[in-house]
């Protein structure tokens, strides 16, 4: 099962974590090679302009989210409490789900290389 939501997150990016402390990769962001900037522990996913309207987000299994073509990111996230939180740069939780292991598969996929209005988000 997956589940939606409409965001217009603050500096257009999101942050996909396993909580507590973690390896923000800031320094790593460039939105004109890849819309996800990564360390071990943390994700920052580049959204649609909050100025310009909403991203809608759908999360859920992979296989529940998958458009039919390949991901265009994939990897590991490490997460010492099986946890995986999606929340925006002002801390407003945006999903927060427990999950079997502690490096679950984070799959994404963009409707736009630059501007995402719809991000699909496949948590294995």
């Amino acid at each position: 099962m997956s589940r939606a939501v409409s965001i217009r997150p603050v500096n257009s990016i999101i942050f996909i974590h396993g909580g507590g402390d973690f390896d923000v990769p800031a320094d790593k962001i460039d939105r004109r090679r890849s819309l996800v900037a990564a360390s071990d522990d943390c994700l920052i996913v580049c959204v649609h302009p909050e100025v310009d309207g909403p991203t809608e987000l759908t999360i859920g299994r992979a296989v529940d989210v998958d458009p039919g073509r390949a991901p265009d990111f994939i990897g590991p996230l490490s997460t010492p409490k099986r946890r995986v939180i999606i929340d925006q740069v002002d801390g407003h939780i945006v999903h927060d789900q427990i999950v079997s292991s502690h490096a679950p598969t984070i799959r994404l996929w963009f409707s736009h290389p630059r501007w995402p209005e719809r991000v699909l988000i496949g948590i294995d």
